[in-house]
């Protein structure tokens, strides 16, 4: 610090407590996904759903548009 002296600090040893995400085991994990592909019919005003299985497995459910792709046609007899 070149020397600089700053009157905040009382030179004392102080117990610096971490929260609980520092522990061996803690109770809450944080997980980023990844993806190179997400379609424009994914509805971003809903929830989506991830399920975690077995081993590796995960699943995530996004909820769809209900939009019609296809312009309507009278149905012909």
């Amino acid at each position: 610090m070149n020397g600089t002296s700053y009157s905040n600090f009382d030179n004392q040893e102080h117990v610096l407590k971490l929260g609980e995400t520092f522990e061996k085991h803690p109770k809450s994990g944080y997980h980023t996904v990844r993806y190179d592909f997400k379609p424009a019919s994914i509805d971003t005003t809903c929830e989506g759903e991830l399920e975690v299985g077995k081993g590796e497995q995960v699943t995530i459910t996004l909820p769809n548009l209900e939009v019609a792709s296809f312009p309507s046609y009278p149905e012909c007899c």
